[in-house]
């Protein structure tokens, strides 16, 4: 047995068809999919199997979809008594898998409240152009610089993923600019990211607003099991700051990077992806001290459940 942490991931690791070597068994997933889908009135298996698509990335039903997904196989993880970790902590949208799995968080509050994230963040593009790109390779500082130029706010880093990876999101004219002058100041690569939202840019606040007035009325609790959070990198204990840092997390940049250096702060070097792809598990692979593993099918899962139990 050793000592690990649980990584949740976010919106753009969904895909048609995944999580089918699950689904074709483990009654636990279609139990999850069932519950979720009876609360958003769509049939989410049906989605995930046979597509469109353009239906699957719509946020209004990705955000559930994803936090279900990684529900499922966190109770998997469970049934087949696999062990707790010393740490959780979820990107972007999976801070809210980790609050349900740390039972702070109903997973029926989760859903309704992702849900209407989802739709509130994909009415903000209606009718507007907005674009998110990966830049490779480049420092931190020069990018901030460069984001810093667009004085109406109109580009901002979305989510530092490693010391090679940053996100950056906003208006599509303006993001394409900022991508060009990254490329000229020593960007490795540029590429698109799997989202059609400008996500944790100032564009966001109005539905930041609406999420502060629905989590009124969600009763959270002291999570069992740490939540390391995305906006100020730290492990809350009371319900008034959880939401306070869920509200913020929408506009304000993902920590990412500073999550994974606090995890490693405690000793602990065995991070599990918990979701249906490896996306936070690529971003640790450049990282030597770290044995990264994820659970985006069974052969993943048992390997992972091996390795650390």
């Amino acid at each position: 047995m050793r000592l690990f942490a649980m990584l949740f991931p976010g919106q753009g690791v969904q895909y048609i068809n995944m999580l089918s070597s699950f689904l074709k068994k483990e009654k636990i997933f279609r139990n999850v999919f069932e519950e979720a889908s009876e609360h958003i009135s769509c049939n989410l298996l049906k989605l995930i199997k046979e597509g469109p698509l353009e239906k699957i990335n719509h946020s209004k039903y990705t955000q559930p979809m994803i936090l279900a997904s990684s529900i499922a196989i966190y109770k998997f993880w469970r049934k087949c008594n696999g062990k707790n970790p010393s740490f959780m902590s979820g990107h972007s949208l999976g801070e809210y898998s980790a609050l349900v799995c740390a039972k702070a968080l109903k997973f029926t509050d989760a859903l309704k409240i992702v849900s209407l994230r989802g739709k509130y963040m994909q009415k903000t593009i209606f009718n507007k152009s907005y674009l998110v790109k990966a830049i490779i390779g480049l420092n931190e500082n020069i990018i901030k610089k460069i984001c810093h130029k667009y004085t109406s706010n109109t580009v901002s880093i979305a989510s530092i993923n490693s010391d090679n990876q940053i996100i950056i999101s906003g208006s599509k004219l303006d993001v394409y600019k900022a991508s060009l002058d990254c490329k000229k100041y020593g960007a490795k690569f540029i590429f698109d990211v799997n989202l059609n939202i400008p996500v944790h840019s100032c564009v966001m606040k109005p539905v930041a607003k609406k999420i502060e007035n629905i989590l009124k009325d969600i009763k959270i609790k002291q999570p069992r099991i740490p939540v390391i959070n995305n906006v100020d990198v730290k492990c809350e204990n009371n319900s008034k700051s959880i939401k306070k840092a869920l509200v913020k997390q929408i506009y304000k940049t993902v920590r990412w990077k500073e999550i994974i250096d606090f995890i490693q702060s405690k000793n602990i070097f065995t991070m599990l992806e918990v979701g249906p792809n490896n996306i936070l598990t690529n971003l640790n692979k450049n990282n030597v001290n770290l044995i990264s593993l994820n659970t985006s099918n069974k052969k993943c899962f048992f390997y992972a459940f091996k390795k650390i139990n």
